[in-house]
């Protein structure tokens, strides 16, 4: 579908007039004009007849590409997917097939997702750094170190590589990352990608046993995961304070927010999840019957 196909069918989805969709933006013909694709508007003009219209650019490119997902984006979902599942032969589908779109393209961001999608291949074989992994996440943290200001790009890749980096590196991307935040406040994509964030740091904290710093992290996140009723985050937030707080020694009701958890892990058939933190429990001498 082309641009003035787009426009007029969404328009009239919305059962809005042509002069109800111009009106103060621009005249009528100049949007009959735009739908028979024989004028182009400005910027500032699209996107208040985006706005008029209630969508999204993101919505109009969905619409525009005949309602199917872009391919970045899916595969950006698929490794998010696999990883979550620990599916390391959809990983390695998705590692060539992102490598054979970056030698198609040349478009970084096949790069950048190949790069992830062996990382975590390399990193989920026993769940500890190594020397490839480290060697495949480089290139990103160079390109993220060079960059000046991030956008929701930059900092979902802070986030898919965090498991990889070293609390010296954390510290150092963190003044970034803490810089950015505010700036994409009220997008619902960053309020995901900054829990996601804070939760992957907590993470990492853990695995460094910087007890307290994970702890922080955790409560920031949980706050977020029941903000925006992300169920999966939440428990995964949970589970780390729990284990946190129990490492300090302040175990309040950390036990039966475990037990809890792990339930629920359970009966949502969550398997991988449940294997990721028995395995945490048993690494920091957590017992707790199930």
């Amino acid at each position: 579908m082309n641009f003035g196909a787009t426009i007029k069918k969404i328009r009239k989805d919305k059962n809005l007039t042509q002069k109800e969709l111009a009106d103060g933006i621009l005249t009528r013909s100049h949007l009959s004009q735009i739908e028979t694709n024989n004028y182009f508007p400005s910027y500032d003009k699209f996107f208040l007849l985006l706005d008029r219209l209630n969508v999204t650019f993101e919505e109009f490119l969905f619409v525009q590409n005949s309602k199917k997902i872009q391919t970045k984006q899916h595969i950006r979902l698929q490794i998010s997917e696999a990883a979550n599942l620990t599916d390391m032969e959809k990983l390695k589908n998705l590692a060539i097939t992102t490598k054979d779109l970056y030698d198609k393209t040349a478009n970084i961001t096949y790069y950048h997702y190949m790069l992830i999608s062996e990382a975590l291949i390399s990193y989920n074989i026993n769940h500890t750094i190594t020397d490839d992994m480290v060697q495949f996440v480089a290139p990103i943290k160079k390109y993220l170190l060079e960059m000046d200001n991030w956008y929701l790009y930059e900092l979902k890749l802070f986030s898919s590589i965090i498991f990889s980096l070293t609390l010296e590196e954390v510290q150092i991307f963190s003044r970034t990352v803490l810089k950015q935040l505010d700036n994409f406040h009220y997008f619902t994509e960053y309020q995901h990608t900054e829990q996601h964030i804070r939760l992957n740091l907590s993470t990492l904290c853990l695995e460094y046993e910087d007890f307290e710093a994970a702890k922080n992290l955790a409560e920031k996140a949980i706050e977020m995961a029941k903000k925006y009723t992300l169920v999966y985050e939440k428990i995964c937030s949970e589970m780390n304070h729990a284990i946190a707080c129990i490492k300090l020694g302040e175990e309040g009701n950390s036990y039966e927010v475990i037990k809890k958890n792990m339930l629920i892990m359970n009966y949502l058939e969550f398997e991988n999840l449940s294997k990721h933190f028995s395995k945490f429990l048993q690494k920091f001498e957590i017992e707790v019957e199930v």
